[in-house]
């Protein structure tokens, strides 16, 4: 695996520990904007309310699942 991680929406400054406050993915994309504008970090932040995590390696194999 790679050494980077992913750790936030970087459209919006939030991380994902942030934005795990929120229900689930719709609700923190309404009250924040995330994943809206590049989508880049949108299976980033599924995986991350789907299993607790708040930092991915870049290339998890689980984000297929949430793309």
């Amino acid at each position: 695996m790679c050494d980077e991680k992913v750790n936030r929406c970087e459209c919006v400054h939030k991380t994902f520990e942030q934005l795990k406050a929120y229900a689930d993915f719709d609700t923190a994309q309404a009250a924040t904007g995330c994943a809206a504008e590049c989508e880049g970090c949108t299976p980033y932040i599924k995986l991350m309310f789907a299993s607790g995590e708040t930092e991915f390696d870049i290339e998890d194999p689980r984000l297929s699942l949430y793309e």
